[in-house]
């Protein structure tokens, strides 16, 4: 909601509700005055009701039907109104909402003041009365009671569908939703409950309200902790979906991908922190995400939540500023107030760190906290697996000594991207031989031909950069592919590479003598292809630039580059 939207709710609830209050105690105060008792007790059972709420999603539903209908039955519309209004501050009291989120009290006020006024009117409309409660008259009015009760439920559940899909623009919801679910089941269980304390009341008086009140309280209670539960094996089913999923990628920047999106799905969040450790006490960011602009930056040795978790080897939750306060010295997160942290353990020792903040107080609960437990072991296990497989990979495509790309990499980049050959191909092939190498070996030994190997791929390298791939051919020869190049930019850039390689000087130890250091120069014999037929084969192209490179530059001297035109 923006801050627009949240000024003009409590511009809107300033300007009504005053008023209609002030209506309501004029026209109800011989009520209060007379039955004062009962009403306070109604309020206390409200209240006290209110306290267990249930979270579904973003929603949290009170357990009022049964005890708003004996109320309205009792005294109409108004004290229910009254003392339905009552209930909801207290419920989003023990949600300790953040001031970002205090425009949610005017909000569900109206909400459920439009409720009050909506179910009652149709309770008048089918021909209700309210005062007189006894057990034959609940009977004649069976029907009221029941479009009463169907309004309610529909009517609060209608706007707040409205308020989400037309004024917070949320895609993708349903108005008939679990939440909508939830409410009719609590409404099918406390409503008799609710007849039965309307009559109790009508019979023995207010005090009947207080054992009376016990049931509705304990059904409430029982609704709760059964939706805590299937909450928290939903988690525990989410997080194992989690596990099979992460095993299944083998990218790191996929299952990172994987992660935050589950957990944006999971975890009432605004930021999400992945650290590793880099030291004994140093954590560094992997992956970042924040919409209050919190960057690498701000984080970048960690912050000291994480490094808390880090040093204590447990996770934490905490539901406000005043817990993690003395933990944050640099003030990274000034508009956070919830914070979860889990670390990953491996061999006693914390390998990684998880982090989640939100700008809501008591966002998270205990669910949330073995959660992330079990997803950060899940991810940070698949890392680990994706990353040795990464290293596996990119080992098995370069060559040991020079660490440039192996023949069977390069070979099958050719095969791979221009095999089938068609029309649109355009590339070029530089194949490159060193003169007379086989003399460093037998002046200097093989290890200084080692070193002189791994100096011309640095040399390659410098020189081609990304706008080529570079690969040792084999021995002493070196292959380089360009793609989407002419003839003559392949010709220079081949002349480019021989000049660096004849003006290089070459670093070798002299192990066949003393050992000295020694500068040696050396050369290199070029030869480029281009595909020029259409149904050229990359494999025959590469065959035409090994033939310029031997007849074209080996032959006439060395020292060369040769096309094959």
């Amino acid at each position: 909601m923006s801050d627009g939207q949240k000024q003009l709710t409590w511009v809107l609830w300033i300007v009504t509700f005053p008023p209609i209050l002030y209506f309501i105690f004029e026209r109800t105060y011989l009520i209060w005055e007379t039955s004062w008792p009962t009403i306070i007790s109604f309020m206390i059972l409200i209240v006290v009701a209110s306290l267990f709420p249930i979270q579904i999603k973003q929603t949290s539903l009170i357990p009022l039907h049964g005890i708003s209908l004996a109320i309205f039955l009792h005294f109409g519309l108004l004290i229910e109104a009254v003392l339905s209004q009552v209930a909801i501050a207290a419920t989003l009291s023990s949600l300790k909402l953040s001031k970002q989120e205090s425009y949610r009290f005017p909000l569900n006020s109206l909400i459920f003041l439009l409720t009050s006024f909506g179910a009652g009117a149709m309770f008048f409309v089918f021909g209700g009365q309210v005062g007189d409660v006894t057990i034959d008259r609940l009977f004649d009015l069976w029907l009221p009671i029941l479009i009463y009760f169907c309004t309610f439920i529909i009517l609060n559940s209608g706007l707040i569908y409205i308020l989400r899909a037309l004024v917070l623009k949320i895609r993708n919801i349903n108005y008939f939703d679990e939440a909508l679910m939830w409410q009719l089941v609590m409404g099918i269980v406390v409503l008799p409950l609710g007849l039965s304390l309307a009559v109790l009341v009508e019979e023995v008086g207010y005090t009947s309200i207080l054992l009376a009140g016990i049931p509705i309280i304990a059904v409430s209670l029982i609704l709760r902790l059964n939706n805590d539960a299937k909450k928290t094996t939903g988690l525990l089913k989410l997080a194992s979906k989690f596990g099979y999923e992460v095993n299944d990628r083998l990218n790191v920047d996929e299952i990172i991908e994987l992660f935050v999106h589950k957990c944006k799905d999971v975890f009432p969040a605004r930021g999400f922190y992945l650290f590793e450790r880099t030291g004994e006490e140093s954590l560094k960011p992997i992956y970042t995400f924040d919409e209050s602009g919190v960057t690498d930056w701000k984080v970048y040795q960690g912050d000291g939540i994480s490094n808390f978790v880090l040093k204590n080897k447990e996770s934490v939750v905490y539901h406000s500023q005043k817990q993690w306060r003395h933990l944050d010295v640099d003030k990274i997160y000034d508009n956070v107030h919830s914070i979860i942290s889990a670390p990953y353990i491996r061999n006693n020792k914390v390998m990684a760190v998880v982090t989640i903040t939100s700008e809501r107080k008591y966002a998270f609960e205990k669910s949330h906290q073995i959660l992330l437990e079990i997803m950060t072991n899940y991810l940070t296990v698949a890392l680990q697996n994706a990353r040795y497989l990464e290293k596996t990979k990119e080992k098995s495509e370069r060559c040991a000594l020079t660490n440039l790309y192996n023949f069977k990499y390069f070979e099958n980049i050719l095969l791979e991207d221009f095999d089938p050959p068609t029309r649109y191909d355009k590339f070029a092939i530089i194949l490159l031989d060193l003169d007379h190498f086989k003399k460093i070996n037998d002046t200097y030994g093989h290890q200084s031909g080692n070193d002189v190997l791994i100096q011309v791929a640095a040399v390659l390298n410098d020189n081609v950069g990304s706008t080529g791939v570079t690969a040792r051919y084999g021995g002493e020869e070196f292959v380089v592919l360009l793609r989407e190049t002419t003839m003559s930019e392949a010709y220079e850039m081949a002349e480019k590479l021989r000049y660096a390689i004849e003006k290089q000087e070459f670093v070798v130890n002299n192990d066949l003598n003393n050992g000295e250091k020694k500068i040696v120069q050396i050369t290199a014999s070029i030869g480029v292809a281009m595909k020029l037929e259409e149904d050229e084969s990359p494999i025959s192209v590469l065959r035409n630039a090994d033939r310029a490179m031997y007849t074209g530059a080996k032959q006439k001297g060395r020292n060369k580059v040769a096309q094959l035109i």
